[in-house]
């Protein structure tokens, strides 16, 4: 696709422009791919593309957060702006650096926080309302006690400025008494604070099923409500490119697959294309940056286990590689993968299989020079088997559920010596690139 590619040159030549060649990509939001964060000589850039995706994804502009942070100047723990830019489509806001927060894998079960981090939050919150902030979404990824052990709150883009009893409200409780209501607030947040979470969410549960209860109707009379159209199905038929909306139909099916995350129904990654948001879990673009810049997929055959929309396929595509088989155990996956790689104009090759069936499919699977393995091997049951496949390979894209330490002991077992950390992806996870030599 023509367009994506031109997209992403144009972010490339932008960063490389204004912030060098040495500027590390920090993170994506997962609502708009066009709005990033960079670390460039020891400051933070918060950088936004101005397209339609990005601005739906915020009320206020990089600006009105500069003016928030400029407030906030004495408060410790809140990033101290240096300057506001605008130049054309982007707009660009420079702030110290601050110690990142401690890291948790959401995988595991949700994060434990004790009451004494809880309360010297509250006592930040409250000095941001004190000087009439609200910041607004008081997530455990934009607030709470960072690796060197003190408290640090990111991420202002939904912050506004009101009185401190308005702020109050709405961080403490969620209410929209000041301009909107509070995407997370410390009431949402008190559900994961040791000893009263559990209690806290038991009770909910129970209140939940109460109210369904009371207000039950007999099942002759309950007309099922139409499933609403996702709004990118929209955006893409009015975009009149039927690149977009083969994209699309492959981004509905992705929702509807088992392949995500269980209750969640949007698909795995989210990525913007012509200003359109395709929705995810978690933003593709923060994981691509890391592989592309560890791994030359030029004149290679790439082997995705686990590939669930293709996305690795794609880019990998996209960017040189001659062949590309992914595999995956959910068929509903693998139709919105071939859809993808259709929509993108690249040939990817797709196979339904699970890791763990019985008859030798490993011999079926020869002839690729690298292969990736992206937090597969935690749901495969015999990881022996998968190991020693793995190990049959020159190069291998691998992350894991484990420890970064048994993670390189388990890519040195199978006989890779050369071990590269690409960085940490949005779940906390290290990424590894391993070749035998």
């Amino acid at each position: 696709m023509l367009r994506y590619v031109q997209e992403q040159e144009a972010w490339d030549q932008f960063i490389r422009g204004n912030l060098g060649e040495s500027a590390k990509l920090v993170n994506v939001s997962k609502f708009s791919s066009d709005s990033r964060v960079y670390e460039s000589s020891g400051t933070i850039h918060k950088i936004r593309r101005l397209t339609p995706a990005s601005m739906r994804n915020r009320n206020n502009s990089l600006e009105d957060e500069y003016l928030v942070l400029k407030r906030l100047s004495s408060i410790r723990g809140v990033p101290r702006a240096h300057s506001y830019k605008r130049i054309d489509q982007w707009e660009q806001l420079e702030m110290e650096v601050l110690p990142a927060l401690q890291g948790y894998d959401p995988t595991f079960g949700r994060p434990k926080e004790t009451l004494i981090d809880f309360w010297n939050v509250i006592q930040l919150t409250w000095e941001l309302n004190r000087n009439g902030c609200s910041h607004g979404d008081l997530h455990r990824d934009n607030v709470g006690r960072n690796i060197q052990g003190s408290i640090s709150i990111f991420d202002f883009d939904q912050a506004c400025l009101d009185r401190p009893w308005r702020c109050m409200i709405r961080d403490m409780l969620g209410l929209g008494t000041c301009e909107r209501r509070s995407e997370f607030s410390l009431f949402n947040r008190l559900r994961d604070v040791r000893g009263i979470g559990l209690v806290l969410r038991a009770v909910v549960r129970v209140s939940k099923h109460l109210l369904g209860f009371l207000s039950r109707t007999p099942s002759s009379s309950v007309v099922p409500n139409p499933v609403p159209e996702p709004a990118f199905m929209e955006r893409a038929r009015l975009r009149a490119d039927p690149n977009l909306e083969v994209l699309a139909n492959a981004w509905r099916l992705a929702a509807r697959a088992h392949a995500s995350a269980p209750g969640v129904d949007i698909g795995y990654y989210s990525i913007d294309i012509a200003g359109i948001n395709f929705p995810g879990e978690r933003p593709w673009m923060l994981r691509w940056d890391r592989i592309q810049k560890g791994i030359d997929f030029k004149g290679k055959q790439l082997l995705e286990l686990g590939c669930n929309m293709g996305l690795l396929s794609i880019h990998a595509k996209l960017y040189g590689a001659t062949a590309c088989l992914g595999i995956d155990v959910d068929k509903e996956i693998l139709e919105a993968a071939a859809l993808a790689s259709r929509a993108f104009e690249v040939e990817v090759a797709h196979r339904l299989l699970d890791l763990d069936a019985p008859f030798p499919w490993e011999g079926e699977l020869k002839g690729f020079d690298i292969v990736s393995a992206l937090s597969v091997l935690h749901w495969v049951k015999d990881k022996k088997r998968a190991w020693a496949f793995i190990a049959q390979h020159n190069e291998v894209l691998y992350e894991g559920h484990e420890s970064e330490q048994e993670a390189e002991s388990n890519l040195r077992q199978a006989g890779f010596m050369h071990i590269v950390r690409l960085g940490a992806t949005e779940r906390n996870r290290q990424m590894f690139y391993a070749a035998r030599s």
